[in-house]
């Protein structure tokens, strides 16, 4: 492990033909997702600061999903966050918060600037050869007022250990809405979710190759990934104006560049 502070950065560039957050579609057709993200690590310490944005490429008719509504434009959602992530052993803490802001107007199926707001989180997971099972704890603090819980868990499929690497992994989630539905107390606020209980369960099959890796720097890496939805709650299968699902399948891929702290090494 480092001795001393060092700077880390991480820059994603995804695609999707679906955006979907805590098991909520927000929008359909290629949505193309870059994101960077910048900190230091002090042995197993990382803290960091980034930002993700969502743009929609896609021509879309009312009735679909959309963040954009009549906006000009195809940037729908601007995500920034802060975060501390600390490594004991086996278990991964993090904890973190995170500033929605929506850039379109009269959305269908989205949220237009009346609906920025800000969320705050905890997770811990445990890495292990076979399972790393994951508990993520968030709170809305601004709009909705209210917690959402999601539990997941990746299990290694395959892989190959030299040079060029590729890992295949099966991974799957359960989301449990425990106060983001209407409150007829507080009026005012916003809802994500029609009613507590179970939103989705989800599973999905995973690939990550590494197209390059430079001993002392980082690596870059490439995934595509299948996923699969089940949607247990209404605002889960809402699939635009009159239009519901119950089970959803969409394909994303995407490019990460990893540099500095444990990127550095060969695992």
């Amino acid at each position: 492990m480092p001795l001393s502070a060092q700077p880390v950065a991480r820059l994603d560039l995804a695609a999707s033909n679906r955006y979907v957050w805590h098991g909520l579609s927000r929008a359909g057709g290629i949505v193309l997702q870059p994101s960077l993200a910048a900190g230091y690590q002090l042995r197993s310490l990382s803290l960091a600061i980034g930002l993700a944005r969502h743009y929609e490429l896609d021509q879309v008719s009312p009735d679909e999903l959309s963040e954009l509504g009549n906006s000009a434009g195809h940037l729908g959602e601007d995500n920034l966050w802060v975060q501390a992530d600390l490594g004991l052993g086996s278990v991964r803490l993090r904890s973190g918060i995170v500033r929605y802001v929506f850039r379109g107007a009269s959305p269908q199926g989205g949220a237009g600037p009346l609906g920025n707001t800000t969320e705050a989180y905890l997770a811990a997971g445990v890495t292990s050869t076979y399972l790393n099972p994951l508990l993520e704890a968030w709170w809305d603090l601004d709009q909705v007022r209210g917690g959402f819980i999601r539990a997941s868990a990746s299990s290694p499929v395959m892989g190959w250990p030299i040079a060029p690497f590729f890992f295949v992994s099966l991974g799957g989630e359960i989301g449990l809405n425990l106060g983001q539905a209407a409150d007829p107390t507080r009026p005012s606020d916003l809802a994500n979710f029609s009613e507590r209980g179970l939103t989705h369960a989800g599973l999905g099959l995973d690939l990550l190759f590494r197209v390059s890796q430079w001993p002392g720097l980082g690596s870059a890496n490439f995934s595509v990934a299948l996923n699969s939805q089940l949607n247990l709650d209404d605002a889960t299968r809402y699939d635009g104006i009159g239009r519901s699902q119950n089970v959803i399948v969409w394909l994303s891929a995407g490019v990460t560049l990893l540099l500095g702290g444990e990127a550095r090494t060969l695992r």
